[in-house]
């Protein structure tokens, strides 16, 4: 469900480690909505093998660093304008453009894919904040 938020509550989102996608901007709020994951599976016999599988849900969160990097980041692509996700895993946050363009804080590195240098589009706003949380590594996406 879409809603408006101010700045400090998408900060405030990101601290909580609260998934989130910016889909638009109205004035000084922000337009957020959940982050859309797997759809719903229709094909019945795909859907008893699928519930056959063991089910684990993920141990940990992100660090404090890493929640720290990413609320400067957010911060800043918020004040240019830009649309995109933040999906919090165990030791890790992706922070997402679109499907081939998109950021890692792993727990060692930050992990870019899609992305040719440093200032390129989206990734040359948030470079300098990145790399304060370790060098930037540079992936080609697997097609």
């Amino acid at each position: 469900m879409t809603r408006q938020v101010s700045i400090n509550e998408l900060i405030s989102m990101v601290n909580n480690v609260e998934n989130f996608e910016v889909v638009d901007y109205q004035g000084d709020y922000i337009l957020v909505d959940d982050v859309k994951g797997i759809v719903k599976i229709k094909d019945e016999e795909t859907k008893k093998e699928l519930s056959e599988l063991r089910k684990r849900s993920p141990k940990g969160k992100p660090t404090l660093k890493q929640l720290s990097v990413t609320a400067d980041a957010v911060r800043r692509l918020v004040e240019n304008r830009v649309k995109f996700k933040v999906v919090f895993g165990p030791r890790e946050v992706i922070i997402r453009f679109d499907l081939d363009h998109y950021i890692r804080l792993s727990d060692k590195d930050v992990r870019v894919v899609g992305f040719s240098s440093r200032s390129d589009g989206y990734l040359g706003l948030i470079a300098d904040i990145l790399e304060r949380y370790g060098s930037l590594v540079f992936l080609k996406r697997v097609t």
